[in-house]
């Protein structure tokens, strides 16, 4: 799509979750693949403290805009139910479950030594079938009997990150 009717597409989400939920959005995520503009236009609308168009990484980072940080908030492809409706996917909710917490024990174990964070992708039309929401309460089940699991929204993992890594105080905590 050209920069253009990408920008105003981005104003109108905006716009739309403002009027509809009262406040605008603290994030982003393009639905679908984003283009090489993408990114810059979600820092020029302003506001969005991160976005999630990567999946480049597993831990966030940050990008240096001269008078504040903008989080990168990495989105995974793999800890998702999207692959219980593909061919070559899960075939069961608990093959899911089974895959996302060796994920977790392995990133659970690395965690001791540095920092780690384990997204699972979840959507409500898929996980929420009566055959597949066993495997996400096995997986809580599963990653709250370990000590010192967060589990938290992106903006809440987004605003720890500036609190802990980013260099700009008027990003801290409440003040944007």
């Amino acid at each position: 799509m050209d920069e253009a009717f990408e920008r105003a597409r981005i104003a109108l989400a905006v716009e739309t979750i403002r009027k509809v939920c009262g406040v605008r959005p603290y994030g982003w995520h393009t639905r679908s693949p984003e283009s090489i503009n993408t990114r810059r236009l979600v820092i020029e609308e302003g506001g969005f403290v991160y976005d999630s168009d990567t999946t480049e990484d597993d831990l966030p980072f940050l990008i240096d805009l001269g008078d504040r940080e903008h989080v990168v908030l990495p989105y995974t492809t793999d800890n998702n139910d999207m692959f219980l409706q593909r061919i070559e996917g899960f075939r069961l909710g608990r093959h899911l479950a089974e895959y996302c917490n060796d994920a977790f024990d392995a990133l659970y174990e690395e965690g001791a030594r540095r920092p780690r964070m384990m997204t699972i992708g979840l959507h409500t039309r898929i996980i929420g079938r009566p055959g597949r929401i066993a495997a996400l309460d096995s997986m809580l089940k599963h990653m709250c009997a370990r000590p010192g699991v967060w589990f938290a929204r992106r903006g809440e993992i987004a605003r720890h990150w500036l609190n802990r890594f980013g260099k700009y105080p008027h990003q801290r905590e409440g003040r944007e």
